[in-house]
């Protein structure tokens, strides 16, 4: 069975690969269909995009830097602003009844 996509999404505190997160998400297709075991995660799956890069992930988008006049401090209101979207193919995850 040939290996497939899965999707991490990094949410940081600022655009750098080295940036902490603060939220994530997983798309995780090797599991397979459906999502049977969606469970809350206390802590996030790497401390930054560099670490999930060492373990085998690929970057296939980055926030970009934004661009704010001197002296503007002020803080954002809205969705997270910065996030780094990783990709890894992983073999698919088969249910021996299925077979």
């Amino acid at each position: 069975m040939p290996d497939v996509q899965d999707v991490l999404v990094l949410f940081q505190t600022t655009p750098g690969l080295d940036a902490a997160v603060v939220a994530w998400s997983r798309y995780e297709a090797s599991k397979g269909p459906g999502i049977k075991d969606l469970v809350e995660e206390e802590e996030p799956p790497y401390r930054n995009a560099i670490a999930a890069m060492r373990d085998g992930w690929q970057v296939i988008q980055m926030s970009e830097m934004k661009h704010r006049p001197p002296g503007d401090e002020a803080y954002e209101d809205g969705p997270l602003p910065y996030q780094t979207v990783l990709s890894r193919f992983n073999p698919m995850v088969t249910d021996d009844s299925e077979e």
